[in-house]
């Protein structure tokens, strides 16, 4: 199962075609993977592609105007039985693993604010408000080399619950926040998709909001057979 997001940039028409190439991109790369070859590889493949993708969209459309968009790949991967969570990621879109009450980011932004964080100079509240905080500094379509950040596989468990977003969701709701409505919407990743974005407009969102979810469900144990004895 995999689940891919993609936020457009350079104007409406323009981000939203470069999304779609990098969205259209990276499901082939995914698609067409060979089983012998590791997921870490298959990510950069699709970053390259949709990278080369969109360069060339920008050189042959729209008068040569910027286009680029982000990307957020959340793989898992259960070949061997055992359930992983493999993840890639370029620009400000989020990978999140909910699991019990406990929300983790697994990526962390390419963005200017996001490094201030790093580099100890706001932290994350301040960030949450800050006028600059939608300047990235990674993004599928830059002039020169790309490389997606990736992140070690994660074991994965019964119940959890894998979401992707853009920072139309993530940037109008805190962490913690985000954590409790999850927590208060239904069990399905239907529900808890629908759930964050109605919170997201209440909230006030004035960028895309872009939200999926998949949830790992319980196994189903075995019944064992009742014997009756005289």
């Amino acid at each position: 199962m995999a689940l891919i997001l993609s936020d457009g940039m350079g104007g409406h028409v323009a981000g939203r075609e470069a999304a779609e190439i990098v969205v259209r991109e990276c499901l082939s790369a995914l698609r067409g993977r060979h089983a012998d070859l590791p997921w870490e590889d298959i990510f950069r493949l699709a970053v390259d592609r949709a990278q080369e993708a969109v360069r060339e969209a920008t050189r042959n459309g729209h008068r040569g105007a910027p286009m680029g968009a982000t990307a957020a790949l959340a793989v898992i991967d259960s070949t061997d039985g055992r359930p992983r969570l493999h993840v890639a990621h370029v620009g400000d879109s989020r990978v999140y693993l909910y699991r019990g009450r406990s929300l983790y980011r697994l990526t962390e932004d390419h963005s200017l604010v996001a490094q201030l964080v790093r580099d100890g100079l706001l932290d994350e509240a301040e960030a949450f408000v800050h006028p600059d905080r939608n300047v990235i500094q990674r993004a599928i379509g830059q002039d020169g080399l790309l490389e997606p950040e990736l992140a070690e596989a994660i074991p994965l468990e019964d119940g959890d619950l894998v979401m992707v977003s853009s920072d139309g969701l993530h940037g109008a709701i805190a962490d913690p926040d985000l954590a409790d409505e999850i927590g208060r919407a239904g069990s399905s990743a239907a529900e808890v998709c629908q759930a964050l974005l109605d919170a997201a407009v209440t909230a006030g969102s004035e960028d895309n909001i872009t939200v999926g979810c998949a949830r790992l469900a319980p196994r189903r144990r075995e019944r064992k057979p009742t014997r009756v004895q005289d």
